[in-house]
């Protein structure tokens, strides 16, 4: 498992060398699965622009010396196609980006990639690509992990602390759990785990994270330490309370 903030201070490595840091991470907050993640390019680029990452590309995390590796090179990515910082990604954004990396399509099939477990299975997938052109255009529902962070929580019964990390496995890229702080609501507060099946609405008008749990529900949700993360056995017993 890796936190957001942790991947925020994570290298990334191209096959040819050091590409600077991760930025962001974009989930999809219907299939609640990391889609994305933003490079800083300012290290690399002479013009710092928004640059994105497929999981797809991703071939190995390294959480002790805190890198990934991609397997594409700088300059794929200095030639990929360029997205507004200021804007969401569009259907016809991806459609773009994955014709130019050569991915079959996520959004064609059942499950969170397609018709496979792990995003890397979708590299060079040319038979999904063909079958997504006769298909409809799914609704978009990427969401900016820095832009929900600090998000107001609102239970059935009272708004109740803000959100500030997620936490993704790294092989699927899935979003496991939420982390809500207490503390500007209750002094002293706790750090709580909840799961995405939680939650309801992510309303980015009003900045609140709708979750479907009262109070007291949301209160017997397990307090979760941030240092145990590379424990599996004490992520597996959160996991489980969670639920």
């Amino acid at each position: 498992m890796i936190s957001h903030k942790q991947i925020t201070h994570y290298s990334i490595h191209a096959t040819d060398g050091d590409i600077g840091g991760c930025k962001d991470i974009l989930f999809d907050d219907q299939d609640f699965v990391a889609r994305y993640l933003v490079a800083d390019t300012n290290s690399w680029l002479p013009m710092s622009r928004k640059v994105v990452i497929s999981p797809i590309s991703v071939s190995k995390v390294n959480t002790d010396e805190q890198w990934l590796a991609i397997n594409m090179s700088s300059q794929e990515l200095k030639d990929s196609p360029s997205i507004d910082e200021h804007k969401p990604l569009s259907r016809e954004y991806e459609e773009t980006l994955f014709k130019y990396f050569g991915y079959g399509y996520y959004w064609i099939g059942p499950g969170a990639w397609g018709d496979f477990a792990h995003p890397t299975e979708l590299a060079d997938k040319e038979m999904q690509q063909t079958l997504a052109e006769d298909a409809g255009e799914p609704a978009n529902h990427l969401r900016s992990c820095s832009e929900v962070h600090g998000y107001d929580v609102a239970t059935l019964d009272e708004d109740v602390g803000h959100i500030t990390d997620f936490i993704f496995d790294h092989t699927g890229w899935a979003l496991r759990l939420l982390v809500i702080d207490t503390n500007n609501w209750l002094p002293g507060g706790k750090k709580l785990a909840i799961s995405p099946k939680d939650i309801d609405t992510i309303d980015w008008s009003s900045h609140k994270l709708h979750v479907n749990l009262t109070h007291d529900q949301l209160m017997e949700k397990p307090e979760i330490d941030m240092d145990k993360l590379a424990d599996a056995s004490y992520l597996e017993s959160i996991l489980l309370k969670a639920e």
